[in-house]
């Protein structure tokens, strides 16, 4: 039998708002939207009321890096762990001896030196970390950024919904040819391995890290294979000087992570010209950031109906520079939603608060939820079964308990939902946890 959760409000993300109804739940999957006087209690299983309470869709965060959610300073413990921090540190000032700290070249490849001294056990536990800070932030589907596979059984295991994207590099025709047959044999694998809560994509890291070679083998095994690309895209003043010039402090970055030094496919293009000169164009892309695009780039994205992981407070926190919100509602429109990149460089995974960091009175409730759930699973191919809160699409749903004094509008104030659902069990329960690990 169904059950039947009863609220004030509930926002389905399908353009309704209701009042005084209840949303019911049979097997995982939503039935429908009732008026509560007209439930009748021998009906169903369960009927909660959370009374003065808003109920969502599950929120879906279009780019995170779940690998770096713990990455705190420690004392590395066996001779082999103290000899890989020792050579990592050498090596990161050998590179990049000279380059501000508070460039985003040096806080990357700091990143990196971390993530590269971390044990097997720590990178699963900072993993896992990532995996528990969504879902108590209400993500209920992410996009997982990674050059790693061992994270993938996780991945499997647990409830929360993830579009896998394996990030790529390159520095000639040879090592494009070699990352692309490793990426391939990784995915034909997985494509057998993999549950019903995980998809997969391929990244290519950005024009700067990746050879022209490998970017025209992934155009035409994306298009073939019907598979969504990502890549972040006029990100950085590293990633513009390195096109227009052939060189920048991006090539140090490329030494420091043992990639050699290779030059554009042509100097002088501004970033959105140069994908567009390697076909990789198209609906199927998803860019990330965009700090740096001029409005005849955006107009060209617009135009080939691109998509936009948007990620503000990151971006003013590495980079100085982000489009606004109104940039990003013209240029994008329904083809964007946000990402908040990783607690490395964030304070939080709260997709709320990456709304609320840009949002100045543009979006409504109404409106605000609909980019955090029904169009970025658009944009992931995932709207028949996620996204919003239709017959027969996954129970994936957020609870947030509101004041005596507030309505829906209030979700705009919140951080985190009280109550976290997904195919209609509970793994978040009053700001708890409620998973098994």
């Amino acid at each position: 039998m169904a059950k039947a959760y009863k609220a004030k409000w509930i926002i389905p993300s399908d353009g309704n708002l209701y009042e005084n109804c209840a949303l019911i739940v049979d097997e995982g999957k939503v039935q429908k939207i009732i008026p509560q006087n007209e439930i009748v209690e021998g009906d169903y299983t369960q009927i909660k009321d959370f009374q003065n309470a808003l109920i969502t869709p599950g929120f879906v965060n279009l780019h995170n890096h779940l690998q770096y959610s713990e990455l705190k300073p420690h004392k590395p413990i066996g001779l082999k762990v103290r000899l890989k921090k020792i050579y990592t540190n050498i090596k990161k000032h050998y590179f990049l001896a000279g380059i501000s700290k508070k460039s985003f070249i040096y806080k990357l490849s700091n990143l990196l030196s971390q993530y590269f001294c971390l044990t097997r056990d720590e990178k699963i536990a900072s993993f896992k970390k990532g995996i528990e800070l969504s879902l108590l932030n209400g993500t209920t589907a992410v996009v997982q950024l990674s050059k790693e596979s061992k994270y993938f059984e996780l991945l499997n295991q647990t409830p929360l919904k993830t579009y896998l994207f394996f990030e790529l590099f390159s520095d000639s025709v040879e090592t494009s040819k070699d990352e692309f047959r490793s990426i391939k044999k990784k995915i034909d694998k997985l494509k057998m391995q993999k549950s019903d809560n995980t998809f997969i994509g391929v990244a290519p890291h950005s024009v700067c890290c990746v050879h022209k070679r490998l970017f025209k083998i992934l155009v035409k095994y994306c298009k073939k294979n019907n598979i969504l690309m990502t890549i972040r895209l006029a990100e950085s003043k590293e990633e513009l000087d390195w096109l227009m010039h052939g060189f920048s402090d991006v090539d140090l970055l490329n030494e420091f992570t043992n990639n050699k030094k290779f030059e554009p496919l042509e100097i002088g293009l501004n970033p959105t010209q140069y994908l567009e000169k390697l076909d990789v164009l198209s609906k199927q892309l998803i860019i990330s950031y965009g700090n740096y695009l001029t409005i005849a780039e955006l107009e060209k994205l617009c135009e080939n109906k691109v998509s936009l992981a948007y990620c503000p407070r990151i971006s003013d926190n590495l980079h100085g520079k982000k489009l606004d919100l109104d940039v990003v509602m013209q240029y994008f429109p329904n083809r964007f939603g946000f990402g908040v990149n990783s607690m490395a460089f964030n304070e939080d995974l709260s997709l709320l608060n990456e709304l609320r960091y840009v949002n100045k009175g543009q979006l409504s409730a109404l409106e605000a939820i609909k980019y955090l759930t029904i169009i970025p699973s658009k944009i992931l191919r995932l709207n028949n079964i996620i996204g919003s809160l239709e017959t027969d699409k996954d129970a994936d749903f957020n609870v947030f308990e509101l004041d005596e004094n507030e309505n829906y509008e209030a979700v705009l104030n919140k951080t985190r939902p009280n109550h976290v659902y997904i195919k209609g069990k509970r793994v978040v329960k009053k700001g708890v946890l409620n998973i098994k690990n």
